[in-house]
């Protein structure tokens, strides 16, 4: 993708597009202030193109911890496309992070049924208002433990049965989960399992700087604020300290 960017770029410099292919992949690559650049080139070049206000948030932004500025893109964003499912569900999860539980569930609301994460955008903000029997019954009605190893919903409902009151359900759900430690992080988050919390994000690592980034973001890991080894952690995957 790289390689196809700078070549594009080099062919025509004014494509905006290419520039921002290019900011995707300096962001996967942890070069924060080159992807900003591209991302702003991009904007600047067409700046009625709904996937580069979008992806500049979610891929950079968002990921380093500058969350109005990513709000303040993905309302750009919203603005030429009002309809993009993908656009209401990140403006979701950043207002998840910062707390905004209402503001999340209102975009929740308006993606399509079909959308595959309609579900757990739903779940995470109810949880986060203390809908917790509502949360949980969303969250469940596409789960299942044996089949499910990798899908996003079974932090969020690891998380909702701690709230629930039943971490002994919670824990099932991290020790059958070891295929996304993504999953594990979060349920051992809400655990208050700060040790586990840290194995797991450590595993997860080789999913790269932005995702870890985005999940650091939120609430959930307010646990591991002020202990080193989580610097060492944004350290060793390229986010900023």
């Amino acid at each position: 993708m790289r390689a196809a960017a700078q070549k594009a770029i080099q062919l025509d410099p004014l494509l905006a597009e290419a520039h921002y292919a290019l900011g995707m992949t300096r962001a996967r690559d942890a070069q924060w202030e080159q992807s900003e650049e591209s991302f702003r080139r991009a904007i600047e070049l067409d700046p009625n193109r709904t996937l580069s206000y979008g992806h500049f948030a979610w891929f950079l932004l968002f990921p380093v911890g500058r969350t109005e500025e990513a709000l303040e893109q993905l309302r750009i964003a919203e603005k030429t496309d009002p309809l993009s499912p993908m656009i209401h569900f990140e403006l979701a999860e950043v207002h998840l992070s910062a707390g905004r539980h209402d503001e999340a569930a209102g975009h929740c609301q308006k993606l399509p049924a079909e959308f595959p994460l309609k579900n757990l955008c739903l779940g995470r903000a109810w949880l986060g208002q203390g809908k917790t029997t509502e949360a949980i019954q969303i969250l469940e009605v596409n789960f299942d433990a044996d089949a499910d190893k990798g899908g996003q919903e079974r932090g969020a409902l690891g998380c909702a049965y701690v709230q629930a009151g039943r971490p002994e359900d919670a824990v099932k759900l991290a020790a059958t989960g070891s295929f996304n430690p993504l999953n594990q992080a979060e349920i051992f988050a809400c655990l208050g399992d700060k040790e586990s919390t840290f194995e797991a994000l450590d595993r997860a690592i080789r999913v790269g700087p932005f995702r870890i980034g985005r999940v650091l973001e939120s609430p959930e890991y307010a646990l591991l604020h002020g202990d080193p080894r989580l610097q060492a952690l944004r350290k060793k995957v390229g986010l900023p300290e």
